[in-house]
């Protein structure tokens, strides 16, 4: 079992587990992963990851990529989003920095395109934005408190359960796909690819449009496509609770920050991820250890 830690600048590029688990600085979600840690004493990390998954405005300058990778010992792995014109032009600059046989976790077509023509010596991943799965922890979980069934087992699957889908992408080269923890439970044993399952943080949404880049804006100006950028996300965390749900579950907490909506997995689920990747039903771990909203390669 090999286990990946994402890492926010180059003093962390080699840092440990236990070192990891004292990066996050909010008072919400603190508490909460301190309850998760005794679940991944004993896991060791062998492979640093670093980038952006979720917003083309925290992919890092091309110093502060070549930073990391100067000073990663591990095998290295490059998150990339999905991305606009701007966006993949910045990719463009930012993928020779990367040694060959390094991967690139991918998350946009046009990014698969230009990893596989013009840089073959890079390893692509699909990354897990682009694994088709039903993930609202609101809902989900209550499929699995009811039970095994044809509703249960169809609602553990994904894209990556369909032979046709998996042969266009090894036509590209990708070996292997990064997924989710569901709510719901996952159905590992369908898959045709190497899974790596990204854990403690489970994402639900996400969009071009940032509530908390509009902050600064008019009422009438808010929720634009094209607001401008200035890493407001960095500052702001907004909570939400489900507290009209007509299920037991009015505790459910979910939070947004910047353009995308998460939640942390339960025990319940860091146990079952951890049990499928020592049982090698899972090929890897990838730990998050704070909200994988990071901005230009600076500890968050």
């Amino acid at each position: 079992m090999e286990v990946t830690l994402q890492v926010g600048c180059a003093a962390e590029a080699n840092a440990s587990l236990a070192e990891s688990l004292e990066w996050e600085r909010s008072a919400k979600l603190r508490p909460l992963l301190d309850g998760l840690a005794p679940l991944f004493e004993g896991l060791e990390v062998r492979r640093t990851s670093y980038g952006a998954e979720f917003c083309e405005h925290l992919l890092p300058a091309p110093e502060a990529l070549r930073a990391v990778r100067a000073a990663c010992t591990r095998p290295f792995t490059f998150l990339t989003p999905y991305v606009g014109d701007a966006g993949l032009a910045k990719l463009r600059a930012l993928l020779p920095e990367l040694r060959p046989g390094d991967e690139v976790i991918f998350s946009d077509w046009g990014v698969l395109n230009v990893l596989h023509r013009e840089f073959p010596h890079l390893v692509p991943v699909q990354g897990r934005l682009l694994n088709k799965s039903l993930r609202d922890p609101r809902v989900m979980g209550l499929y699995a408190e009811a039970g095994p069934g044809p509703t249960l087992t169809v609602l553990q699957g994904s894209n990556l359960d369909n032979r046709a889908y998996t042969a266009m992408l090894r036509r590209f080269g990708v070996q292997r796909a990064e997924i989710d923890g569901l709510p719901q439970g996952n159905d590992l044993a369908t898959a045709s690819m190497e899974l790596t399952a990204c854990l403690p943080y489970g994402f639900i949404s996400t969009a071009r449009v940032c509530q908390a880049a509009g902050l600064g804006y008019r009422k009438t100006e808010k929720f634009q496509p094209a607001a401008l950028c200035k890493q407001e996300c960095q500052t702001f965390l907004l909570e939400h609770a489900y507290t009209n749900s007509p299920f037991e579950n009015r505790d459910q907490k979910f939070w947004l920050k910047g353009n995308s909506y998460f939640y942390l997995h339960t025990p319940a689920m860091v146990k079952a991820l951890v049990r499928s990747a020592r049982e090698g039903a899972l090929a890897r771990l990838h730990l998050q250890t704070r909200l994988p909203m990071l901005a230009n390669g600076v500890a968050a």
